[in-house]
């Protein structure tokens, strides 16, 4: 997961914890919706990164000669 996806994970928590300390401005209704709206947009990242996370045993690429042969999962 990238560093975008851990940052928006945690602004709901952020906003959350603002608000039990009292932060000036932040109501409830605003914070609710804050977390609702940056949870969404947080798990809609993680589901369509999740298709593109890898899978399976890595094999690296290594270099025959002056030639470099990909590696082949097996």
């Amino acid at each position: 997961m990238r560093f975008a996806e851990y940052a928006l994970f945690l602004i709901p928590i952020v906003l959350a914890l603002a608000w039990f300390y009292g932060i000036r401005g932040l109501s409830r209704r605003g914070v609710v919706a804050l977390v609702l709206l940056f949870g969404a947009i947080s798990f809609s990242l993680f589901w369509f990164g999740a298709d593109r996370a890898f899978v399976g045993r890595y094999v690296p690429a290594r270099l025959v000669g002056d030639q470099i042969i990909p590696g082949h999962p097996k």
